[in-house]
């Protein structure tokens, strides 16, 4: 696990280091998620669907009927 530091701006603009963007494959104009836990934030990329990325999301519990 790494860390990466960065500051707030006044207008509460965060830059992305550069380890975090490289690790994430971050480019400009991509959309990120940030998920609150608390007092915790995930940052993930936005998939390109949020249909497709749910997809066999528990399917052991919903088997495929065509199976």
């Amino acid at each position: 696990m790494e860390a990466a530091v960065a500051k707030i701006s006044t207008k509460h603009q965060v830059v992305i280091p550069k380890v975090v963007r490289e690790a994430l494959n971050l480019r400009a104009h991509d959309r990120v998620l940030f998920l609150v836990d608390g007092d915790r934030v995930i940052l993930q990329p936005q998939p390109p669907s949020f249909a497709e990325a749910l997809r066999g999301l528990h399917q052991e519990l919903w088997p495929d009927p065509d199976a």
